[in-house]
């Protein structure tokens, strides 16, 4: 990346968004953020920090399933997602694609149609071993370089282990 004086982010399911503070921090640039998050709460927080300068949310987009990004072609840098967990988790059912939170088919749409030169995702470690591999392909058939790693909070420094899988394209 030529390190932009901008960073363009859209966002899907973002959380309070960590993954975007984390990005700005990584690479010491502003982000222009579109979000989409269903969640209220999540939404509100998010609506919170844009109005306290914290993050800039230009956007807010309340369902991935009708985000029209066949509009948005080369229009983003990055497209993050910390897609929901409980289809591969452990502590679930581990449902997968039978799950109906299972969202890899909206997202693996909407990189299709951006196509945007990063991706960044988060998820649990049972995400390896159950839809992964779907994950993956994907993302290589689109003609992405994959990696991936398990990664806990304790390598960075804090008092719990928390490990997850990151996934970058390219």
């Amino acid at each position: 990346m030529d390190n932009p004086e901008i960073i363009t982010v859209l966002s899907l399911c973002s959380g309070y968004g960590g993954l975007e503070f984390g990005l700005a921090r990584a690479l010491a640039n502003p982000l222009r953020v579109v979000a989409v998050e269903i969640e209220a709460y999540a939404l509100a927080n998010l609506v919170a920090k844009a109005e306290e300068g914290k993050l800039d949310v230009e956007v807010l987009w309340p369902d991935l399933r009708t985000f029209p990004a066949e509009r948005f072609r080369g229009c983003f840098d990055f497209v993050l997602a910390g897609y929901p967990c409980q289809p591969f988790s452990v502590a679930g059912k581990r449902q997968g694609a039978e799950d109906p939170r299972y969202l890899w088919p909206a997202i693996a749409r909407i990189v299709a149609s951006i196509e945007p030169l990063w991706c960044f995702f988060e998820n649990v470690p049972g995400h390896l071993s159950l839809g992964f591999p779907d994950v993956y392909c994907s993302l290589r058939d689109m003609g992405y370089k994959v990696e991936a790693g398990l990664f806990s909070a304790a390598e960075c420094g804090a008092p719990h282990k928390r490990e997850r899988l990151f996934i970058l394209a390219y």
